[in-house]
Protein backbone atom coordinates (compact mmCIF):
# COMPACT_ATOMS: atom_id res chain seq x y z
CA UNK A 1 0.00 0.00 0.00
CA UNK A 2 0.80 3.31 -0.58
CA UNK A 3 3.11 5.45 2.39
CA UNK A 4 -0.05 7.51 3.06
CA UNK A 5 -2.33 4.03 3.92
CA UNK A 6 0.14 1.05 5.58
CA UNK A 7 1.71 3.16 9.03
CA UNK A 8 -1.80 4.02 9.61
CA UNK A 9 -2.90 0.18 9.44
CA UNK A 10 0.16 -1.23 11.30
CA UNK A 11 -0.88 1.18 14.26
CA UNK A 12 -4.40 -0.29 14.40
CA UNK A 13 -2.53 -3.80 13.88
CA UNK A 14 -0.95 -3.13 17.42
CA UNK A 15 -4.15 -3.51 19.12
CA UNK A 16 -4.46 -7.45 18.54
CA UNK A 17 -0.36 -8.25 19.61
CA UNK A 18 0.01 -11.34 21.63
CA UNK A 19 -3.18 -13.27 20.51
CA UNK A 20 -2.96 -17.21 20.92
CA UNK A 21 -1.42 -18.89 18.46
CA UNK A 22 -3.03 -22.59 18.90
CA UNK A 23 -1.07 -25.52 17.33
CA UNK A 24 -2.61 -28.64 15.86
CA UNK A 25 -1.84 -31.84 14.53
CA UNK A 26 -1.81 -31.86 10.85
CA UNK A 27 -2.97 -34.93 8.34
CA UNK A 28 -2.06 -35.39 4.96
CA UNK A 29 -4.61 -34.83 1.79
CA UNK A 30 -3.40 -34.61 -1.12
CA UNK A 31 0.01 -32.64 -1.76
CA UNK A 32 -0.30 -30.97 1.12
CA UNK A 33 -0.85 -31.16 5.29
CA UNK A 34 -4.41 -30.41 6.88
CA UNK A 35 -5.43 -30.39 9.84
CA UNK A 36 -8.90 -31.64 9.01
CA UNK A 37 -10.56 -35.62 8.84
CA UNK A 38 -10.40 -37.10 5.87
CA UNK A 39 -13.57 -38.21 4.13
CA UNK A 40 -14.26 -40.01 1.19
CA UNK A 41 -16.46 -38.76 -1.79
CA UNK A 42 -19.62 -40.57 -2.62
CA UNK A 43 -19.52 -43.28 -5.46
CA UNK A 44 -22.64 -45.08 -5.70
CA UNK A 45 -26.09 -43.03 -6.72
CA UNK A 46 -29.97 -43.60 -5.45
CA UNK A 47 -30.90 -44.03 -8.26
CA UNK A 48 -28.85 -45.21 -12.08
CA UNK A 49 -28.14 -42.48 -14.14
CA UNK A 50 -26.38 -42.57 -17.55
CA UNK A 51 -22.17 -41.94 -17.35
CA UNK A 52 -21.26 -39.13 -19.76
CA UNK A 53 -18.41 -39.87 -21.57
CA UNK A 54 -17.60 -35.89 -22.46
CA UNK A 55 -16.51 -33.27 -20.30
CA UNK A 56 -18.72 -30.74 -21.19
CA UNK A 57 -21.88 -32.87 -21.02
CA UNK A 58 -21.07 -34.18 -17.63
CA UNK A 59 -20.40 -30.35 -16.34
CA UNK A 60 -23.72 -29.94 -17.73
CA UNK A 61 -24.81 -33.32 -15.99
CA UNK A 62 -23.08 -32.74 -12.64
CA UNK A 63 -25.03 -28.82 -12.39
CA UNK A 64 -28.48 -30.42 -13.72
CA UNK A 65 -28.34 -33.12 -10.86
CA UNK A 66 -26.90 -30.62 -7.94
CA UNK A 67 -29.91 -28.04 -8.34
CA UNK A 68 -32.17 -31.23 -7.80
CA UNK A 69 -30.82 -31.63 -4.47
CA UNK A 70 -28.88 -34.56 -5.31
CA UNK A 71 -25.11 -33.52 -4.81
CA UNK A 72 -24.15 -36.78 -3.56
CA UNK A 73 -25.30 -38.26 -6.94
CA UNK A 74 -23.97 -35.81 -8.57
CA UNK A 75 -20.33 -36.59 -7.22
CA UNK A 76 -20.90 -40.00 -7.56
CA UNK A 77 -21.50 -39.69 -11.78
CA UNK A 78 -18.15 -37.58 -11.60
CA UNK A 79 -16.32 -40.14 -9.36
CA UNK A 80 -17.75 -43.31 -11.54
CA UNK A 81 -16.74 -41.23 -15.08
CA UNK A 82 -13.61 -42.26 -16.45
CA UNK A 83 -10.79 -39.78 -16.37
CA UNK A 84 -10.53 -38.72 -19.95
CA UNK A 85 -14.50 -37.58 -19.89
CA UNK A 86 -13.54 -35.62 -16.95
CA UNK A 87 -11.94 -31.92 -16.20
CA UNK A 88 -10.83 -29.23 -14.04
CA UNK A 89 -14.07 -27.83 -14.94
CA UNK A 90 -15.78 -30.66 -13.78
CA UNK A 91 -13.46 -30.93 -10.43
CA UNK A 92 -13.85 -27.04 -9.91
CA UNK A 93 -17.74 -27.68 -10.00
CA UNK A 94 -17.53 -29.73 -7.18
CA UNK A 95 -15.40 -28.21 -5.09
CA UNK A 96 -17.78 -25.19 -5.39
CA UNK A 97 -20.60 -27.28 -4.10
CA UNK A 98 -19.22 -28.76 -1.15
CA UNK A 99 -17.55 -24.88 -0.47
CA UNK A 100 -21.22 -23.57 -0.48
CA UNK A 101 -22.66 -25.83 2.59
CA UNK A 102 -18.98 -24.90 4.13
CA UNK A 103 -18.18 -29.08 4.01
CA UNK A 104 -14.42 -28.36 4.17
CA UNK A 105 -13.39 -32.20 4.30
CA UNK A 106 -15.60 -33.01 1.26
CA UNK A 107 -14.22 -29.88 -0.33
CA UNK A 108 -10.63 -30.72 0.35
CA UNK A 109 -11.42 -34.47 -0.75
CA UNK A 110 -12.72 -33.37 -4.00
CA UNK A 111 -9.09 -31.31 -4.69
CA UNK A 112 -7.25 -34.49 -3.68
CA UNK A 113 -9.30 -36.32 -5.97
CA UNK A 114 -8.58 -34.05 -8.96
CA UNK A 115 -4.98 -33.83 -8.08
CA UNK A 116 -5.19 -38.04 -8.03
CA UNK A 117 -5.98 -37.55 -11.40
CA UNK A 118 -3.46 -35.49 -12.90
CA UNK A 119 -5.57 -32.33 -13.30
CA UNK A 120 -4.51 -28.66 -12.73
CA UNK A 121 -5.89 -26.09 -9.95
CA UNK A 122 -6.94 -23.04 -11.12
CA UNK A 123 -7.63 -19.75 -9.25
CA UNK A 124 -10.99 -20.68 -9.49
CA UNK A 125 -10.08 -24.19 -7.33
CA UNK A 126 -8.18 -22.32 -4.37
CA UNK A 127 -11.29 -19.84 -4.39
CA UNK A 128 -13.74 -22.35 -3.54
CA UNK A 129 -11.36 -23.63 -1.15
CA UNK A 130 -10.55 -20.81 0.68
CA UNK A 131 -14.33 -20.14 0.83
CA UNK A 132 -15.04 -23.60 1.90
CA UNK A 133 -12.58 -22.56 5.03
CA UNK A 134 -14.63 -19.53 5.19
CA UNK A 135 -17.98 -21.28 5.86
CA UNK A 136 -16.38 -23.94 7.78
CA UNK A 137 -16.99 -24.73 11.36
CA UNK A 138 -13.50 -26.69 11.62
CA UNK A 139 -11.44 -24.93 13.98
CA UNK A 140 -8.45 -25.55 11.92
CA UNK A 141 -9.91 -23.88 8.84
CA UNK A 142 -7.85 -20.80 9.35
CA UNK A 143 -4.88 -23.08 9.47
CA UNK A 144 -5.86 -25.13 5.99
CA UNK A 145 -6.75 -21.52 4.38
CA UNK A 146 -2.96 -20.43 4.95
CA UNK A 147 -1.11 -23.51 3.99
CA UNK A 148 -3.65 -23.12 0.71
CA UNK A 149 -2.79 -19.78 0.11
CA UNK A 150 0.53 -21.61 -0.01
CA UNK A 151 -0.06 -24.19 -1.95
CA UNK A 152 -1.03 -21.66 -4.65
CA UNK A 153 2.77 -20.31 -5.12
CA UNK A 154 3.72 -24.01 -5.31
CA UNK A 155 1.60 -24.78 -8.10
CA UNK A 156 2.34 -21.71 -9.87
CA UNK A 157 -0.90 -20.38 -9.54
CA UNK A 158 -0.75 -16.41 -9.04
CA UNK A 159 -3.10 -15.18 -6.18
CA UNK A 160 -5.47 -12.85 -7.30
CA UNK A 161 -7.54 -10.17 -5.17
CA UNK A 162 -10.28 -12.25 -5.17
CA UNK A 163 -8.49 -15.35 -3.51
CA UNK A 164 -6.50 -12.75 -0.87
CA UNK A 165 -10.41 -11.36 -0.18
CA UNK A 166 -10.95 -15.03 0.61
CA UNK A 167 -8.52 -15.89 2.77
CA UNK A 168 -9.21 -12.80 4.51
CA UNK A 169 -13.08 -14.13 4.96
CA UNK A 170 -11.59 -16.62 6.61
CA UNK A 171 -9.41 -14.36 9.15
CA UNK A 172 -12.85 -12.70 9.32
CA UNK A 173 -14.86 -15.83 10.62
CA UNK A 174 -11.81 -16.55 12.83
CA UNK A 175 -11.82 -13.22 14.52
CA UNK A 176 -8.12 -12.52 13.75
CA UNK A 177 -7.83 -9.25 13.24
CA UNK A 178 -3.97 -8.78 13.66
CA UNK A 179 -3.54 -11.62 10.50
CA UNK A 180 -6.10 -9.92 8.61
CA UNK A 181 -4.75 -6.50 8.41
CA UNK A 182 -1.14 -7.78 8.33
CA UNK A 183 -2.12 -9.42 4.95
CA UNK A 184 -3.80 -6.14 4.04
CA UNK A 185 -0.55 -3.97 4.67
CA UNK A 186 1.05 -6.44 2.15
CA UNK A 187 -0.96 -5.77 -0.31
CA UNK A 188 0.83 -2.89 -3.53
CA UNK A 189 -1.32 0.15 -3.89
CA UNK A 190 -1.43 -0.30 -7.70
CA UNK A 191 -1.80 -3.23 -10.38
CA UNK A 192 -4.42 -6.35 -10.22
CA UNK A 193 -3.80 -7.07 -6.41
CA UNK A 194 -4.94 -3.82 -5.06
CA UNK A 195 -7.33 -3.90 -2.52
CA UNK A 196 -10.60 -3.78 -3.83
CA UNK A 197 -13.93 -2.54 -2.44
CA UNK A 198 -14.57 -6.12 -0.83
CA UNK A 199 -11.43 -5.64 0.85
CA UNK A 200 -12.20 -2.91 2.81
CA UNK A 201 -15.44 -4.10 3.20
CA UNK A 202 -14.27 -7.02 4.99
CA UNK A 203 -12.10 -5.50 7.12
CA UNK A 204 -14.40 -2.50 8.06
CA UNK A 205 -17.12 -4.99 8.73
CA UNK A 206 -14.59 -7.24 11.02
CA UNK A 207 -13.89 -4.49 13.47
CA UNK A 208 -17.40 -2.96 13.28
CA UNK A 209 -18.06 -6.66 14.99
CA UNK A 210 -14.68 -6.62 17.15
CA UNK A 211 -16.35 -3.02 18.80
CA UNK A 212 -19.41 -4.47 18.64
CA UNK A 213 -17.86 -6.71 21.40
CA UNK A 214 -15.74 -5.20 23.18
CA UNK A 215 -18.37 -2.31 24.13
CA UNK A 216 -20.98 -5.58 25.34
CA UNK A 217 -17.73 -6.18 27.57
CA UNK A 218 -17.67 -2.96 28.93
CA UNK A 219 -21.54 -2.58 29.66
CA UNK A 220 -20.63 -6.32 30.84
CA UNK A 221 -18.44 -4.91 33.30
CA UNK A 222 -21.09 -2.26 34.52
CA UNK A 223 -23.52 -4.32 35.08
CA UNK A 224 -21.52 -6.99 37.39
CA UNK A 225 -20.52 -4.11 39.20
CA UNK A 226 -23.84 -2.69 39.96
CA UNK A 227 -25.58 -6.24 40.42
CA UNK A 228 -22.88 -6.80 43.19
CA UNK A 229 -23.27 -3.13 44.73
CA UNK A 230 -20.14 -1.94 44.38
CA UNK A 231 -18.88 1.28 43.01
CA UNK A 232 -17.48 1.25 39.56
CA UNK A 233 -14.88 2.87 40.82
CA UNK A 234 -13.32 -0.04 42.93
CA UNK A 235 -12.69 -1.39 39.59
CA UNK A 236 -11.86 1.54 37.23
CA UNK A 237 -8.21 -0.08 36.42
CA UNK A 238 -9.97 -2.73 34.51
CA UNK A 239 -13.05 -0.44 33.08
CA UNK A 240 -10.49 2.13 32.06
CA UNK A 241 -8.67 -0.95 30.10
CA UNK A 242 -11.77 -1.91 28.41
CA UNK A 243 -12.79 1.69 27.46
CA UNK A 244 -9.45 1.89 25.87
CA UNK A 245 -10.05 -1.16 23.80
CA UNK A 246 -12.91 0.63 22.93
CA UNK A 247 -11.41 3.28 21.51
CA UNK A 248 -8.81 1.59 19.83
CA UNK A 249 -11.02 -0.82 18.28
CA UNK A 250 -13.85 2.25 17.06
CA UNK A 251 -10.03 4.39 15.69
CA UNK A 252 -8.89 1.38 13.72
CA UNK A 253 -12.15 1.33 12.12
CA UNK A 254 -11.93 4.82 10.93
CA UNK A 255 -8.14 4.67 10.26
CA UNK A 256 -9.15 1.82 7.65
CA UNK A 257 -12.03 3.83 6.34
CA UNK A 258 -9.74 6.82 5.73
CA UNK A 259 -7.38 4.55 4.05
CA UNK A 260 -10.52 3.59 1.55
CA UNK A 261 -11.69 7.39 1.08
CA UNK A 262 -7.88 8.37 0.19
CA UNK A 263 -7.14 5.16 -1.74
CA UNK A 264 -10.43 5.87 -3.84
CA UNK A 265 -9.66 9.49 -4.32
CA UNK A 266 -6.17 8.76 -5.92
CA UNK A 267 -7.48 6.22 -8.13
CA UNK A 268 -9.80 8.26 -9.51
CA UNK A 269 -6.76 11.43 -9.59
CA UNK A 270 -4.27 9.72 -10.74
CA UNK A 271 -5.49 6.45 -12.43
CA UNK A 272 -2.85 3.79 -13.21
CA UNK A 273 -2.84 1.24 -15.99
CA UNK A 274 -4.06 -2.33 -14.58
CA UNK A 275 -5.19 -1.04 -11.38
CA UNK A 276 -8.95 -1.05 -11.12
CA UNK A 277 -10.99 1.90 -9.99
CA UNK A 278 -12.80 1.73 -6.30
CA UNK A 279 -15.76 1.76 -6.38
CA UNK A 280 -18.16 2.77 -3.35
CA UNK A 281 -21.04 1.58 -1.78
CA UNK A 282 -24.22 1.83 1.07
CA UNK A 283 -22.50 -0.97 2.67
CA UNK A 284 -19.56 -0.30 4.01
CA UNK A 285 -20.84 3.48 4.59
CA UNK A 286 -23.47 1.65 6.61
CA UNK A 287 -20.82 -0.59 8.99
CA UNK A 288 -18.82 2.96 9.64
CA UNK A 289 -22.38 4.59 10.90
CA UNK A 290 -23.24 1.50 12.60
CA UNK A 291 -20.25 1.50 14.55
CA UNK A 292 -20.71 5.27 15.07
CA UNK A 293 -23.89 5.08 16.31
CA UNK A 294 -22.77 1.57 18.27
CA UNK A 295 -20.43 4.22 20.44
CA UNK A 296 -21.92 7.23 20.71
CA UNK A 297 -23.29 6.26 23.93
CA UNK A 298 -19.66 5.52 25.21
CA UNK A 299 -18.26 8.40 23.77
CA UNK A 300 -19.94 11.21 21.99
CA UNK A 301 -16.94 13.17 20.31
CA UNK A 302 -16.44 9.16 18.79
CA UNK A 303 -19.68 8.72 17.58
CA UNK A 304 -19.93 12.18 15.80
CA UNK A 305 -17.38 10.83 13.51
CA UNK A 306 -20.25 9.98 11.07
CA UNK A 307 -20.86 13.48 10.21
CA UNK A 308 -17.46 13.85 8.61
CA UNK A 309 -17.76 10.07 7.05
CA UNK A 310 -21.50 10.87 5.26
CA UNK A 311 -19.79 14.50 4.45
CA UNK A 312 -17.35 13.06 2.25
CA UNK A 313 -19.45 10.19 0.66
CA UNK A 314 -22.67 12.50 0.24
CA UNK A 315 -21.94 15.66 0.86
CA UNK A 316 -23.50 18.60 3.14
CA UNK A 317 -24.82 20.79 1.18
CA UNK A 318 -24.34 24.58 2.33
CA UNK A 319 -26.75 26.81 0.37
CA UNK A 320 -29.17 25.61 3.51
CA UNK A 321 -28.81 28.92 5.35
CA UNK A 322 -30.20 30.96 1.99
CA UNK A 323 -33.27 29.09 1.47
CA UNK A 324 -32.18 28.13 -1.64
CA UNK A 325 -33.22 25.45 -3.96
CA UNK A 326 -29.87 22.50 -3.39
CA UNK A 327 -27.58 23.55 -6.27
CA UNK A 328 -25.97 21.12 -8.65
CA UNK A 329 -23.54 23.48 -9.55
CA UNK A 330 -21.89 22.92 -6.25
CA UNK A 331 -17.52 22.91 -6.47
CA UNK A 332 -17.28 20.77 -3.91
CA UNK A 333 -18.03 17.14 -5.52
CA UNK A 334 -18.54 14.47 -3.06
CA UNK A 335 -16.85 11.55 -3.54
CA UNK A 336 -20.04 8.88 -4.53
CA UNK A 337 -20.91 11.40 -6.77
CA UNK A 338 -16.98 11.87 -8.86
CA UNK A 339 -16.73 7.83 -8.40
CA UNK A 340 -20.12 7.52 -10.03
CA UNK A 341 -19.38 10.01 -12.90
CA UNK A 342 -15.65 7.74 -13.65
CA UNK A 343 -17.78 4.76 -12.97
CA UNK A 344 -21.05 5.34 -15.18
CA UNK A 345 -22.60 2.56 -15.82
CA UNK A 346 -19.96 -0.10 -15.55
CA UNK A 347 -21.38 -3.65 -13.78
CA UNK A 348 -19.25 -3.27 -11.04
CA UNK A 349 -20.91 0.39 -9.73
CA UNK A 350 -24.30 -1.59 -10.30
CA UNK A 351 -23.98 -3.96 -8.02
CA UNK A 352 -24.98 -2.60 -5.03
CA UNK A 353 -27.01 0.97 -4.65
CA UNK A 354 -24.67 3.90 -3.47
CA UNK A 355 -27.09 4.89 -0.96
CA UNK A 356 -29.78 3.02 0.72
CA UNK A 357 -32.58 2.90 3.36
CA UNK A 358 -30.40 1.90 6.19
CA UNK A 359 -27.82 4.84 4.99
CA UNK A 360 -30.11 7.37 5.20
CA UNK A 361 -31.83 6.10 8.31
CA UNK A 362 -28.48 6.00 10.05
CA UNK A 363 -27.59 9.33 9.08
CA UNK A 364 -31.36 11.18 10.33
CA UNK A 365 -31.19 9.20 13.27
CA UNK A 366 -27.44 10.20 14.37
CA UNK A 367 -28.43 13.64 13.61
CA UNK A 368 -31.25 13.75 15.55
CA UNK A 369 -29.49 11.80 18.29
CA UNK A 370 -27.21 14.62 18.01
CA UNK A 371 -29.68 17.86 17.45
CA UNK A 372 -28.13 18.58 14.88
CA UNK A 373 -31.34 19.10 12.20
CA UNK A 374 -29.30 21.51 10.09
CA UNK A 375 -27.03 18.68 9.15
CA UNK A 376 -29.71 16.33 8.49
CA UNK A 377 -31.48 18.80 6.33
CA UNK A 378 -28.46 20.08 4.66
CA UNK A 379 -27.54 15.91 3.84
CA UNK A 380 -30.87 15.62 2.93
CA UNK A 381 -30.44 18.49 0.37
CA UNK A 382 -27.11 17.23 -0.82
CA UNK A 383 -28.75 14.00 -1.60
CA UNK A 384 -31.41 15.13 -3.78
CA UNK A 385 -28.11 17.75 -5.26
CA UNK A 386 -25.92 14.83 -6.71
CA UNK A 387 -27.98 11.52 -6.18
CA UNK A 388 -31.59 12.42 -7.29
CA UNK A 389 -31.98 9.53 -9.06
CA UNK A 390 -30.92 7.15 -6.43
CA UNK A 391 -33.14 8.49 -3.68
CA UNK A 392 -36.64 9.12 -5.53
CA UNK A 393 -38.00 5.81 -4.80
CA UNK A 394 -36.51 5.90 -1.54
CA UNK A 395 -38.30 9.60 -0.45
CA UNK A 396 -41.93 8.00 0.77
CA UNK A 397 -39.61 6.09 3.37
CA UNK A 398 -38.50 9.42 4.84
CA UNK A 399 -41.15 11.79 3.97
CA UNK A 400 -42.68 12.26 7.54
CA UNK A 401 -39.05 12.66 8.72
CA UNK A 402 -38.28 15.35 6.47
CA UNK A 403 -41.63 17.33 6.58
CA UNK A 404 -40.39 17.51 10.06
CA UNK A 405 -37.44 18.74 9.76
CA UNK A 406 -38.65 21.40 7.54
CA UNK A 407 -41.04 22.46 10.13
CA UNK A 408 -38.61 22.70 12.76
CA UNK A 409 -36.42 24.85 10.73
CA UNK A 410 -39.12 26.80 9.71
CA UNK A 411 -38.43 25.97 5.58
CA UNK A 412 -41.04 25.89 3.20
CA UNK A 413 -41.75 21.59 2.54
CA UNK A 414 -39.98 19.89 0.31
CA UNK A 415 -41.83 18.96 -3.31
Amino acid sequence: MSALVKPALRLATCAWRGANVHSVRLAHIGDFAVGIKRQALPTTTSIAYTIPTDPYVLAKKFQDVARQGKLDDAVAIVMQTKTRSQSVVVWNLVIEAYAKDGRLSRALRGYSEMRRRGFMPTPTTFTALLKACALSDSANSQKVADELFRLMEKHGVDASIINTNSLMSVYQRKHDIEAMLERFNALPADGPMAPSLATYTIIVSSLRRELLARLEELSGKADAAADDGRSLMSDNRRTARLKENVHQTFGALLQVWTSFAEDVDRRLREPVDGTAMLSIDALIVNFVLKACHSVYRENRALGRKGFRVVEQVYGLDKTLGSLRPASKADPVVPLAARVRQQLGGSNDWNRRPVIDNDTISLMLDLCTRDQEHTKAMRFWRSLEAHFAGEIEPLKKNHAEKIKALCSRLNLPPLE
